[in-house]
């Protein structure tokens, strides 16, 4: 009467060791080709469009063109987000903040770049307005390639900088 239930009880316990190293499995790799990709501010298109007040705080609204390039013989495909794609973008100073929006319907999507191709971001970007000076400014991009890894990655771990392609760096007045 004891080895059926022994039995089951080992066989229980595979089954969620098996389970939980499976949901593990699930962390993005890194990418080992991430210098074929180029991410570049424009720096003559960096526009300051108007202050603004958020909650009582003062801000500059700027919008930044982003420029991610392929500069690799295969094409790129990456996962983004249909609304949220912001949410893949880092900032290098904390002075600044990417300005988000809200969205009905966030999912993944795989977005492909064509070999020696660009793609361009405009970033909506405030920066704190009682700042006096110039600030430096760099942007990184996470790029969670699409593959076998990578294909059920939701929510996608966008605080892993693993991934990240950064940018030249500019000055913001």
């Amino acid at each position: 009467m004891k080895k059926p239930y022994l039995l089951l009880i080992f066989t229980l316990a595979v089954v969620f060791l098996v389970k939980a190293k499976s949901s593990t499995g699930k962390q993005p790799l890194i990418n080992p080709n991430l210098k074929g990709y180029v991410l570049t501010i424009d720096t003559k298109a960096v526009l300051k469009l108007h202050d603004t007040i958020i909650h009582k705080k003062t801000y500059s609204f700027f919008r930044i063109s982003v420029k991610l390039t392929n500069n690799t013989k295969s094409p790129l495909n990456y996962i983004t987000m249909t609304c949220g794609w912001d949410e893949l973008f880092h900032l290098s100073n904390k002075h600044f903040e990417i300005l988000g929006w809200g969205c009905d319907k966030n999912i993944p999507y795989v977005e492909t770049l064509l070999p020696y191709k660009s793609s361009t971001f405009l970033l909506p970007i405030i920066k704190r307005k009682n700042l006096v000076g110039t600030e430096k400014l760099k942007i990184g991009m996470n790029l969670f390639i699409d593959n076998k890894q990578n294909a059920d990655l939701f929510p996608l771990p966008v605080e892993k900088m693993g991934n990240v392609v950064w940018s030249n760096e500019i000055e913001i007045p």
